[in-house]
């Protein structure tokens, strides 16, 4: 059987990102590619979705516009090949005719106009940026993003990243959610949601930064020669032992005094949320040394706490962050556009 090429161009945004959609019906989450790492490090045979991880083949991320734009190419380019077959039949035909007879006979074929094409306009560029720690594939989204399209990594980075940025997000927004179920007739129901907010919220934080220390340690080169224990990252006196032994660094040289004793707090009160509904026990004062409840007592989050644990989580961070050697790029960083639109190989966009 035949095949045919057909060189197709889809236009790049501004930052030389291409547009992709998940194809999971389920997903059909939109996202960005850096062109340059799209047809460098994406492989044909599987792509990775950053939001829910679908895999497929490359030539199934088209976006619909896209879609439409590769079957116009593929209509055109066809109404092309059989003008062409049509012209030759008649010009055959001709040519096989007999001259100077009583009867003559002869062909002609007029094309029609080929179908008129446009280029899909791209999305707007996205905001967020990131660049995966395992093989430096540079890829963005609308919201956060957890694998890597080319190798389907999941960033532990992105993702407390993605944490911080949406409880941040819900504190910013606490007050017009409460208003909006008060306006209902429900100041109920906005109590108890303003609560578990900012219950959740505290959850959220410690509960990803335990999986982002746990990682980010996984990466320090002399790792595999220390003794993991399961929910060690749990416990911040044992985690930041073990972080001063590999390092020579440990949390309270990254944190002060009273920065500390806050972070054992919102530790412990996570615990407590998270095993006992938040009834404080004996266990909790002992271990957190938190002199403002009794037992029994139902602990009270404040929107300051959730404020101020998120900040000293993303100090603690980017100093662990900086004692890991690696060769990413920043996420952030300004990426040269020099790609042009007509060195886009189809392979991987068809």
């Amino acid at each position: 059987m035949h095949t045919t090429r057909v060189s197709i161009q889809i236009p790049l945004d501004e930052k030389s990102y291409l547009d992709r959609q998940c194809p999971s019906r389920e997903c059909l989450a939109n996202f960005k590619v850096l062109f340059e790492d799209w047809r460098d490090k994406v492989q044909d045979a599987v792509v990775y979705c950053p939001i829910c991880r679908h895999q497929a083949e490359a030539t199934e991320w088209n976006t619909p516009a896209q879609v439409r734009h590769i079957r116009r190419v593929a209509k055109r380019h066809a109404h092309k090949i059989a003008n062409q077959a049509l012209q030759k039949m008649a010009r055959d035909f001709n040519a096989r005719q007999p001259r100077g007879g009583l009867i003559t006979a002869s062909m002609s074929f007029r094309p029609g106009p080929l179908p008129i094409m446009s280029l899909p306009k791209p999305e707007e560029a996205l905001r967020q940026d990131f660049a995966c720690e395992s093989c430096q594939c540079r890829y963005s989204s609308l919201g956060a993003a957890f694998f890597c399209p080319a190798c389907g990594h999941n960033s532990a980075s992105s993702m407390f990243a993605a944490a911080i940025r949406s409880v941040r997000v819900c504190l910013t927004n606490l007050d017009q959610i409460s208003d909006a179920l008060k306006a209902q007739g429900d100041r109920d129901a906005a109590s108890d949601a303003e609560r578990l907010i900012l219950e959740n919220g505290l959850t959220k934080l410690v509960a990803s930064f335990q999986r982002f220390a746990e990682a980010t340690f996984q990466r320090l080169p002399n790792a595999s020669g220390f003794k993991v224990g399961k929910n060690l990252f749990q416990r911040l006196g044992d985690s930041s032992a073990l972080w001063r032994d590999a390092t020579g660094k440990g949390y309270e040289d990254i944190l002060d005094t009273g920065e500390m004793a806050d972070l054992v707090i919102f530790f412990q009160q996570r615990h407590l949320l998270s095993h006992k509904e938040g009834i404080v026990d004996q266990e909790y004062i002992d271990k957190s040394n938190d002199q403002t409840y009794s037992i029994g007592q139902k602990l009270v989050i404040k929107r300051t706490a959730v404020h101020r644990l998120a900040d000293l989580l993303e100090k603690l961070s980017t100093s662990l962050h900086q004692l890991v050697p690696r060769a990413v790029m920043s996420p952030n960083q300004k990426y040269a556009t020099s790609i042009q639109q007509e060195h886009q190989e189809p392979r991987r966009v068809m």
